[in-house]
């Protein structure tokens, strides 16, 4: 990513994103970014210890290095997890809709929580009461406050 205007690239013009320590909680660092949105996936970080006056990769030392997954607006090292995206079909709706899920096993995921990640109903959550794994549709225990839009992401909690 390239920190000057946040959008992504194959060689960034700046590739560093400056943190600075927690004033309260020592060993904590923080940024935020909220220039580019981040396609769901993994990532590689890696975290360098700058030895001179700007950062430079051939002289400063990677002192560490993690891999994060990142979803709507959560970033987790533990994916506990299943992600998805709502499918286009017209029998979609705020109980029941087509997703992209890979699973062909019936009720593999019923008892688990779904939550949006995207889109206008970011961050509802409901049950799953039941899962079709030929037709892929899921419906809900309760109604969503409207049916999600195509290609709305999702994760499956406690599955």
């Amino acid at each position: 990513m390239d920190d000057s205007d946040g959008s992504f690239a194959s060689h960034p013009a700046d590739p560093y994103i400056d943190v600075g320590e927690d004033g309260w909680i020592k060993g904590l660092y923080l940024f935020s970014e909220a220039r580019a949105v981040w396609e769901p996936g993994w990532y590689t970080v890696f975290f360098y210890v700058q030895s001179g006056g700007s950062p430079a990769p051939a002289s400063d030392t990677i002192g560490d290095m993690i891999e994060v997954f990142v979803i709507g607006d959560q970033i987790t090292t533990n994916f506990p997890f299943e992600y998805g995206k709502v499918a286009t079909d017209a029998g979609n709706g705020a109980t029941s809709f087509k997703t992209d899920l890979t699973s062909t096993v019936d009720s593999y995921c019923v008892g688990s929580y779904l939550k949006i990640a995207s889109g206008d109903l970011v961050n509802e959550v409901r049950r799953i009461s039941a899962y079709n794994g030929t037709s892929k549709v899921i419906t809900l225990s309760a109604a969503l406050t409207a049916a999600p839009a195509d290609d709305v992401e999702f994760y499956i909690v406690n599955q």
